[in-house]
């Protein structure tokens, strides 16, 4: 009898681990946003090398994170931005970086990273000096996968000028995943 009180004694933490690991409710359709890293808020529980194949291939571990599903983020809002990429305007649409990060508990530095492997650094006080939108649309017409999508993070530049290729070289489209805070 001792022994079976002594095996449901350890057990029981693991019982009630999903629900420590989740602060929040999670996403109910497809996730397209996962952050992690120095965060207050969770959804989803740590790094699971069986479960994130695709976040292990390309090599981010985590203990906290939040999903997003499209849905939860269009919960934000959507804010638009006007931007010329060299062949004329273009609206984007979505919510706002920081509305997003800001429900989480997110600051800091950011890393991003987008379907390809291609990421940017983006600095606090870069982070915080521009109105971000985590674009979902373009023109109306929401992101797919192949079509720039999920998400394309970009900022409208200053002046009613068309974007810099260094300024859009620090917008990675087909963003799926943001660490908050020092690597």
């Amino acid at each position: 009898m001792k022994a079976v009180f002594f095996a449901l004694a350890a057990l029981l933490p693991w019982a009630f681990a999903p629900l420590a690991a989740a602060d929040v409710e999670g996403p109910a359709g497809p996730v397209v946003l996962t952050a992690v890293g120095d965060i207050e808020k969770t959804n989803r529980p740590p790094f699971d090398a069986g479960r994130d194949t695709f976040l292990e291939y390309h090599e981010r571990a985590f203990d906290k994170a939040f999903a997003f599903d499209r849905a939860m983020l269009e919960a934000f809002g959507a804010h638009e931005a006007e931007i010329d990429l060299g062949n004329g305007p273009r609206v984007f649409s979505g919510p706002r970086l920081s509305d997003v990060l800001d429900a989480i508990g997110c600051r800091g530095p950011l890393t991003t990273l987008a379907l390809d492997g291609f990421g940017s650094d983006i600095s606090a006080a870069d982070r915080d000096s521009r109105d971000w939108i985590l674009a979902t649309a373009m023109d109306g017409r929401p992101f797919g996968l192949g079509d720039r999508g999920p998400l394309w993070l970009v900022f409208d530049p200053p002046g009613a000028r068309p974007a810099t290729m260094e300024e859009q070289g620090m917008w990675p489209w087909a963003l799926f995943f943001i660490r908050c805070g020092e690597r």
